[in-house]
């Protein structure tokens, strides 16, 4: 703006200048080369701030209307442009999902095969010698015939885990939630784990803070959930150690603890402790006999309760696993079934 004024300014001062100097040789008046100059800054003060005062004004009100237009229209296109920022980072976040997916299922089918392979690779070996061979010795063929059968076993608790995640994944079960006693379940599946507990001198306790506390959910799927937890709890735990349960009153649920001062988990594996056929520590895993989905099992079976498992731990003092289940109403007829 300011230079538009000064250029048209100058060339109006430039001309009057031109016109005035051609005057003075047609008209005889004399015209020096100072009244010249006054009269050319003169002309040259006053267009550049008539220009700028009046034409300004005039551009800075077509200026602000065309800015309000344009503020107008730019909204649709602002709108256009956060959708498509929209759809290109949804976009984004599905693929990484898909590859996370697909990095999951390879992990998955990995650990199937090597799981079920193994002890297919034990039951083919011992077969294949009891076969080939003639053993007169029948401490060693019945020897022989108890790891067959071990690793039968193993093969056949890997194929039911999985049924049972299959099931609790596609909703096939029935839920059959209703009211029971938590505090009998809880003496149910300790009683059950006591000659395991003895072998290794692990104490197994029950504190409840009443004598009876009813809670709503599927009993049986509960009950593989606490069988699963003291389990491993007694596997990983230490020799004249300690594991229990622990009761406690919420608001309106009751707070399930399965605790142990065992091994303890490392917090680096914690993020991946419920995933299937994860392991802590992967030979020690498969010696104590487990299948590597207990865990995977449990978060299911309280996912369809519509609860979470937690999980605190410190390495080389032990670990609390927790979970809430809701309250049910206070009556002394509970299922047994």
């Amino acid at each position: 703006m300011k230079r538009d004024s000064f250029i048209i300014a100058l060339s109006c001062a430039l001309f009057n200048t031109g016109i005035l100097y051609l005057l003075s040789f047609i008209f005889p008046f004399s015209l020096s080369a100072g009244i010249l100059l006054v009269m050319a800054i003169s002309c040259f003060t006053s267009v550049y701030i008539i220009y700028y005062i009046v034409v300004g004004q005039k551009l800075r009100k077509i200026t602000t209307i065309l800015s309000k237009e344009s503020q107008l229209e730019n909204p649709s296109l602002s709108a256009l442009e956060e959708d498509i920022t929209r759809l290109l980072r949804e976009r984004k976040e599905e693929l990484e999902k898909i590859e996370k997916l697909e990095r999951h299922r390879r992990e998955f089918l990995g650990n199937v095969s090597h799981e079920m392979k193994t002890p297919l690779f034990h039951i083919q070996g011992y077969v294949s010698t009891l076969s080939e061979n003639n053993i007169d010795d029948p401490e060693l063929y019945k020897r022989y015939l108890d790891r067959t059968d071990k690793s039968i076993e193993r093969l056949i608790r890997i194929l039911e885990d999985l049924d049972t995640i299959s099931q609790l994944e596609t909703k096939e079960f029935s839920d059959e939630m209703e009211p029971f006693d938590i505090v009998e379940l809880c003496r149910e599946v300790l009683e059950s784990e006591e000659l395991d507990a003895e072998n290794k001198n692990i104490s197994l306790l029950l504190k409840n803070e009443q004598p009876k506390m009813a809670v709503i959910g599927d009993r049986f799927r509960i009950r593989q959930v606490l069988l699963n937890l003291v389990v491993n709890s007694i596997r990983y735990g230490k020799k004249d150690g300690e594991t229990s349960i622990n009761l406690k009153n919420n608001s309106d649920s009751i707070i399930i603890e399965v605790a142990d001062n065992g091994i303890g988990i490392g917090p680096e594996h914690l993020s991946r402790l419920f995933e299937r056929f994860y392991r802590v520590d992967k030979g020690r895993s498969r010696e104590q006999g487990g299948t590597g989905l207990g865990l995977s099992i449990v978060k299911h079976i309280l996912e369809a309760h519509h609860q979470t498992i937690k999980v605190m731990s410190t390495l080389g003092a032990g670990s609390v696993f927790s979970f809430h289940l809701k309250k049910g109403p206070h009556h002394s007829s509970f299922s047994t079934q």
